[in-house]
């Protein structure tokens, strides 16, 4: 009984820093947003490049994607500008499938 006494005594003093701290307030971490892509299609064996676009006032920090199948190959995934992600997509199938691109976008 003593020793949850102690837990909880030990807690409450770093949680009264954490919340009264302004390095920790929402306002001083980073805006995160995920801007995203039409889902298209790529053809049987063809290339598709996907750009996304970040808000304004954000900047692309990162992208993704998704593919329809495991034929689709992702062989280029990086920044064109503060506020734009480029994905390129190549489909080595001999079916068509579906890709989307997504950039994260931070202020």
């Amino acid at each position: 009984m003593s020793r949850t006494k102690l837990l909880a005594l030990a807690a409450a003093p770093a949680l009264a820093v954490t919340l009264a701290s302004p390095a920790l307030a929402d306002d001083a971490h980073p805006r995160v947003v995920t801007a995203e892509s039409p889902v298209r299609s790529i053809g049987a064996n063809q290339t598709e490049i996907v750009t996304v676009t970040c808000p304004r006032g954000t900047f692309a920090v990162s992208g993704g994607w998704v593919v329809s199948s495991p034929s689709i190959d992702v062989t280029g995934n990086r920044a064109v500008s503060d506020r734009r992600w480029k994905i390129r997509f190549e489909n080595e199938s001999n079916q068509s499938g579906r890709v989307q691109a997504f950039a994260r976008c931070a202020t």
